[in-house]
């Protein structure tokens, strides 16, 4: 066994046999993050060493504490130091656990692959090692990223390191068709799933990974190396462009040829017995009704491309097509010309939320959607076209053929938007209402979003006045803002419409910048996290004078005390009151038992 810091690698005898005088061996590698390649947010400043993303690098540094560590992290792309075929990923969780609701890994080609998908979960505050049963991976990796849903949660999960195991070459147990190696390292290590924690593998931290322990022993006994020319060749061959991201999900020739088995010998007949079932029903069918005419199958195909559905007039099949999603309207397009016809219509196009699609989105999809999207007015496309999958020449073109018209445009994330691609929305999107960066010449301005943004000063805050339209802000970590005084005083005062507003991190906030805020009638979610001036006054006003208030965030307010958070929460108790706090459960005597965060 070869050991360092942040990598482990064992080799496994994989049978008894020895080919060419070698024995056949597989290697077990055990890494820590390398490198953080990507994420989408984090609270500490690009330039601090806490709550950045960069933590998560590395050994586990806190785990098993709990509490709000500034060296934990909430969302991220992982590189490692090799790769590997995927077997477990553990992601230590040492606050608020249970937001993990995905798993990606990227193939050499930029494609990214689906290993496991859940759902949020209600679990205790406790540290834990989150394990969740992967899918079979084809093809090797180093690189991963994890999807978080806080939905559930009362405030952020925070992560301390993910471990990645994996294997030099593919191993699959001896009876594949009935259990996965995760299945069968579970029966091994005799680990039972909880009820409170159904996906976690590891559900006991102090024996995390036993079961691969007891796997590595018995190895030659239930597992063999996976060899199939059909997944070798595939790659190479032509078929692999139009399976796309796919390829890597073709199943071994022998399960394929048990696949087609079991569907001609129990699914096939099954069918046709229903086709024969359904024909004499629909015969006996009187013709005595419009109603009835048009339940009935139709017998002229040249004259009915599509059935009976051709009967209704487009404007009536355009209204039912636009409660499908942009997946199910591909689906659609598929079934007959009429209908892939029907579903190009500019009108079915005019919202498209583009994030879903992230891993498989790139320009060859953007120029094919173009044509559909004349009257595009909302377009997300958050996490699209990194790594080189969109490059901002193509989106500027997008931009000029169907960007006209957009009123919302999401592009948090997106690696490829430069100065070029800012200047021309600012000239093609003339009636830009909602947008990540503000132009001059979008005077409709509903919602803002400055997120860290450190050349926002407060002579641009009280420009901002002038849009009395806003909705929405987001001020957070400005730290050009400083003390933002009667320029954060003069918008509040302007805009009366605000629901949702985020001034985390600005340490300078008094009450008195905040009082105009009292008279928004209307507000729904408020962000005060680290505002160390506030007292209790002006915090129990919003909950007295805001009937639609729904959150308001006073982590480390540290003017308001827990006892008074509790009191509110008993009084106002349809408002979430978020309160985090920093704590230390040190494990060797003599350290601190808690402390405040230093922000």
């Amino acid at each position: 066994m070869i050991s360092h810091d942040e990598i482990k690698v064992e080799v496994v005898p994989i049978n008894g046999e020895r080919i060419e005088g070698k024995e056949e061996t597989v290697v077990f590698i055990e890494q820590f993050v390398k490198h953080v390649c990507d994420f989408s947010s984090q609270y500490g400043s690009n330039i601090s060493i806490s709550y950045t993303a960069y933590n998560i690098a590395g050994n586990p540094s806190k785990f098993p504490d709990y509490g709000d560590f500034p060296q934990a992290f909430v969302m991220v792309y992982l590189e490692y130091y090799q790769e590997v075929y995927p077997i477990r990923v553990s992601i230590y969780e040492t606050y608020n656990p249970g937001s993990v609701v995905g798993i990606w890994a990227q193939n050499s080609e930029g494609k990214w692959y689906q290993l496991w998908s859940g759902f949020p979960q209600v679990v205790p505050h406790k540290p834990r090692i989150f394990s969740p049963n992967l899918q079979l991976c084809n093809f090797k990796t180093k690189m991963i990223r994890l999807e978080f849903n806080h939905s559930l949660l009362d405030y952020y999960t925070e992560l301390d390191a993910v471990l990645f195991i994996g294997t030099s070459e593919l191993i699959v147990p001896n009876n594949l068709h009935n259990q996965t190696l995760n299945e069968l390292a579970q029966e091994l290590g005799y680990i039972k799933q909880s009820n409170n924690d159904i996906y976690n593998l590891t559900p006991e931290y102090l024996k995390a990974n036993q079961d691969l322990t007891i796997l590595k022993r018995t190895l030659s006994k239930h597992c063999k190396l996976f060899k199939s020319k059909v997944i070798d060749n595939i790659s190479k061959s032509k078929l692999v462009s139009k399976i796309g991201q796919h390829y890597q999900s073709v199943p071994p020739i022998e399960e394929a040829f048990n696949s087609l088995q079991q569907f001609l010998q129990e699914d096939f007949p099954k069918l046709i017995r229903d086709i024969h079932h359904s024909i004499p029903n629909a015969l006996n069918e009187q013709d005595n009704s419009p109603q009835e005419r048009f339940l009935m199958p139709l017998t002229d195909s040249e004259n009915q491309p599509c059935g009976s559905f051709s009967a209704l007039p487009d404007e009536t099949v355009l209204k039912i097509l636009k409660n499908l999603d942009l997946k199910s309207l591909c689906h659609l397009s598929r079934v007959n010309r009429h209908f892939n016809n029907i579903t190009r219509d500019a009108l079915l196009y005019t919202s498209l939320n583009l994030k879903p699609y992230w891993h498989c989105l790139d320009t060859s999809a953007l120029n094919c959607l173009a044509p559909r999207c004349h009257y595009l007015q909302q377009l997300d496309l958050s996490w699209c076209g990194n790594y080189s999958m969109i490059k901002y020449q193509d989106f500027i073109h997008f931009l000029h053929t169907s960007g006209t018209l957009l009123t919302h445009l999401r592009l948090n994330c997106c690696q490829f938007v430069n100065d070029a691609i800012i200047f021309e929305i600012s000239k093609v999107c003339k009636n830009l209402k909602v947008a990540v960066v503000l132009g001059k010449s979008c005077p409709y301005l509903e919602s803002v979003d400055f997120w860290k943004a450190q050349t926002l000063t407060p002579h641009g805050v009280t420009a901002l006045s002038r849009c009395t339209n806003l909705r929405e802000v987001d001020f957070g970590w400005c730290g050009g803002m400083g003390a933002p005084g009667d320029s954060l005083r003069t918008l509040l005062s302007s805009c009366r419409y605000l629901e949702k507003v985020f001034l985390a991190a600005l340490r300078g906030l008094t009450d008195r910048d905040l009082e105009p805020l009292l008279l928004c009638q209307r507000l729904q979610q408020l962000d005060l996290l680290g505002a160390r001036s506030l007292t209790p006054d002006i915090c129990y006003g919003f909950l007295l004078f805001c009937p639609k208030l729904e959150m308001i965030d006073l982590s480390f307010c540290e003017g308001i005390n827990d006892f008074i958070v509790q009191l509110w929460r008993q009084q106002y108790p349809h408002v979430s009151i978020k309160r985090s706090f920093q704590v230390y459960n040190s494990r060797e005597e003599g350290e601190n038992t808690s402390s405040k965060t230093v922000m």
